[in-house]
């Protein structure tokens, strides 16, 4: 009994720890919620943020973008074993909790704080996969999983796929807004334009005895005199 409530106490901490909402913490591991208010209190030095989550998590999902950040945790949380039990839980309730705080610690050390998912919608995601209203599909273009979700703005077709077509018909402009700025970190150069081009280059470097135009080091062909 002592070491089932030090399992849940340290489990609420580690969520309180990723600003878990309270609603969270209490759902895994039965703390009552006046506890856990004075925790996070006591944890961040703020009252805990207020507010009801979402019935089912795809109405949250609001850009291409967030999509995109959402299937890179639900590819990680399955692969963190959050789609099987987890042996030595406190509650049957909490046995995929532990996935999905390894999936999001994970989404943020490959992809960033800024393109991550925080732990609330994390949760939310991993619940509605548990429950059948979000699952994984496989796009047939680029052949990455995407998730999606009931009551999602969005069809069912592939976000990397969709920035791609947002970036590349946009109209130049001076500042990208920011899902075409995160498509173009995505983007690497067509593989055929690319041999093609660097061809020619290295023809024309040839033909001329110098180096192509472009590159680290070229220098302009002196005329003669």
């Amino acid at each position: 009994m002592m070491l089932e409530r030090h399992a849940r106490m340290r489990l609420a901490i580690e969520l309180i720890a990723r600003r878990a909402r309270i609603s969270i913490v209490h759902q895994e591991t039965e703390i009552p919620r006046d506890a856990l208010r004075a925790l996070y209190r006591e944890y961040h030095g703020v009252s805990a943020p207020s507010g009801q989550l979402p019935a089912l998590g795809g109405a949250a999902i609001t850009t291409r973008r967030m999509q995109l950040q959402a299937s890179l945790f639900a590819a990680t949380y399955f692969r963190c074993g959050g789609n099987r039990d987890i042996r030595g839980t406190p509650t049957p309730r909490a046995r995929s909790i532990y996935a999905a705080i390894a999936a999001h610690d994970l989404c943020r050390e490959l992809a960033g704080i800024d393109n991550s998912l925080d732990m609330t919608r994390s949760w939310t995601i991993a619940r509605d996969l548990h429950i059948g209203t979000a699952r994984l599909l496989g796009c047939r273009a680029c052949e990455v999983l995407y998730l999606v979700a009931d009551q999602s703005r969005f069809d069912r077709t592939c976000p990397v796929c969709a920035l791609y077509r947002a970036y590349s018909d946009a109209p130049p402009a001076t500042q990208p807004q920011d899902d075409n700025f995160f498509a173009r970190s995505l983007l690497l150069p067509p593989e055929p334009e690319f041999r093609q081009w660097s061809g020619e280059l290295t023809q024309a470097a040839a033909e001329n005895g110098r180096r192509p135009t472009g590159s680290p080091g070229a220098q302009q062909k002196t005329l003669p005199r």
